[in-house]
C-alpha cells in the first residue's frame, strides 16, 4: 500500500467532504463527521468511497468504526498507509 503524507490524507479527506457535503467545508478536525457534517450511513460511504478515489487505497469497516472525526479517520488512514501519524 502507498504510503501518504499526513497532509495528503486530511487535503483528501476535506476534498471528499467538500465533494458530497460543500457545507461542511471548514468544520474543525476534532468536528463529529455524522452529527456536524450532517452526514447519514450513505452519506458516510460516499465520503468513504471519494476518499478511496483519491487515495488509491481500501477503508475497511473498522477504521470507519473507530473514526467519529476528520482527525480521526486521517489518522486510521494513515495507519493503514504507514505514513506516520
Amino acid at each position: 500500500m502507498t504510503e501518504h503524507s499526513i497532509a495528503t490524507i486530511e487535503q483528501a479527506i476535506r476534498d471528499a467532504l467538500y465533494a458530497i457535503r460543500p457545507s461542511a467545508v471548514g468544520l474543525a478536525g476534532d468536528a463529529d463527521l455524522m452529527q456536524e457534517a450532517d452526514l447519514d450511513s450513505i452519506g458516510v460511504m460516499d465520503l468513504v468511497m471519494e476518499i478511496e478515489d483519491r487515495l488509491d487505497l481500501s477503508i475497511p469497516v473498522e477504521t470507519l468504526a473507530e473514526a467519529r472525526t476528520i482527525n480521526g479517520l486521517r489518522a486510521g488512514i494513515s495507519q493503514l498507509t504507514g505514513s506516520p501519524s
